[in-house]
């Protein structure tokens, strides 16, 4: 009977996103994930369809996958339930009241920021909200390659705030070129760092520091918003964590999961190909002036490296953990401003936190900072206080380690 097919709103749930795949087929996992319903729930109701002959289950690896039996007799009349309110079921719900939305991303804006942006403003028009993305400090080399191969315009300067306003991926005013956002806009700030200074004026907070990247949560919000998946918004969120996680040499269970869910829209090799960058000729320079003017030290058997650099310091400092640093601090120091990136190997996890040890940089250099334990910046006005701010992170990794640094 009908009545055995339908039966429950758990059920009219299942059969609905059952019905948008068709024959493709969907693990339990997902179908209880996108369509709201406890997975217990869904499980039981797979058992009952399946025991009508509706639906068929199959094993794919160590997934049952589960898909519409075409061939029941039922099946053509239940479809025709569901055909009707299609075009409606598919229309996410509308999470924000607003029309239009404003995505302002960090200077110098990674992939992670910019795919994470990306998929916002393409999930969220699936509701007809209208999103810009703006970034204030400009894109890194590695984003620029990622949109010269996949465009999508991203705004240099706005003339006029909607009245909704997401910041992503950074706690640090300064990281957006300290712009004033009008008090009148909501802001929504998802970021996967330690929170700062805009963690206080933020009316919604999206923020996890354990998390790998902002692209995953970005993506926890768009399922419960019941988004349809489509090949371009997983492609960015999929370039967002791989560039994040160092091409998947840092992901946990978490990443893995949601790298599951997307890696059937995109093809990994085209990823991989976008994301690749060659070091240009003022990199190159950047670097070898860096290694010039470099201090190195030791601790015990550990090598702590402070430079300096007109551009390029997070790279750099990236590049001399690659290298044979265990710690790099790079300095850039202009006469109206100082910029310092941090970075540590993975193993000092737990011995150091660079993100804590930021947040009083910043405050020291008259502006903020932050990050992760390992990786971390602060950005500042009083360029004077640069070597009190030196002194005060040679004593950090000092205490930490409880020896003293040797020059080499």
């Amino acid at each position: 009977m009908l009545e055995n097919i339908i039966g429950s709103k758990s059920k009219i749930s299942i059969l609905r996103i059952l019905f948008r795949y068709g024959t493709k087929g969907i693990t339990i996992r997902q179908l209880a994930m996108k369509s709201t319903t406890p997975y217990s729930v869904a499980y039981r109701d797979i058992e009952l369809l399946e025991a009508e002959g509706f639906i068929k289950v199959r094993k794919k690896g160590r997934n049952n996958i589960i898909m519409l039996n075409v061939d029941h007799e039922k099946h053509k009349k239940v479809s025709q339930l569901f055909s009707s309110d299609d075009k409606e079921t598919n229309r996410p719900k509308k999470m924000f009241r607003n029309d239009e939305a404003l995505i302002i991303i960090h200077h110098n804006a990674d992939p992670d920021a910019v795919g994470s942006a990306i998929a916002i403003a393409r999930g969220f028009s699936q509701s007809n909200m209208r999103c810009d993305i703006f970034a204030p400090g400009g894109l890194s080399a590695q984003s620029k390659r990622l949109l010269a191969k996949y465009p999508y315009p991203i705004l240099k300067k706005i003339e006029k705030y909607p009245s909704l306003v997401f910041i992503l991926d950074t706690s640090s005013p300064e990281q957006i070129e300290n712009i004033v956002i009008p008090q009148s806009c909501k802001k929504i700030l998802i970021d996967h760092h330690t929170p700062g200074k805009l963690s206080d004026i933020a009316d919604m907070k999206i923020i996890d520091p354990s998390a790998h990247s902002t692209a995953v949560l970005v993506y926890d919000l768009l399922i419960s918003a019941g988004i349809t998946m489509t090949a371009e918004i997983a492609f960015f969120l999929m370039a967002a964590i791989v560039a994040d996680t160092g091409f998947f040499r840092l992901v946990d269970k978490r990443d893995i999961k949601v790298i599951k869910e997307l890696i059937g829209y995109v093809d990994m090799e085209n990823v991989f190909a976008a994301l690749s960058t060659q070091i240009n000729y003022d990199e190159k320079i950047a670097r070898m002036r860096s290694m010039q003017c470099s201090k190195t030290y030791t601790i015990d058997d550990k090598i702590i490296v402070f430079t300096e650099a007109s551009s390029f310091e997070s790279k750099i400092a990236n590049f001399l953990i690659v290298s044979f640093a265990d710690i790099a601090i790079v300095e850039n120091i202009s006469k109206t401003d100082v910029r310092i990136s941090a970075r540590a190997r993975r193993h000092l996890d737990g011995k150091i936190d660079l993100s804590l040890l930021f947040k009083g940089i910043g405050k020291d250099i008259g502006g903020s900072g932050g990050g992760h334990s390992t990786a971390a910046s602060a950005n500042g006005s009083e360029t004077d206080k640069i070597d009190i701010a030196r002194e005060k992170m040679k004593t950090y990794i000092e205490s930490a380690f409880r020896n003293k640094l040797k020059q080499l």
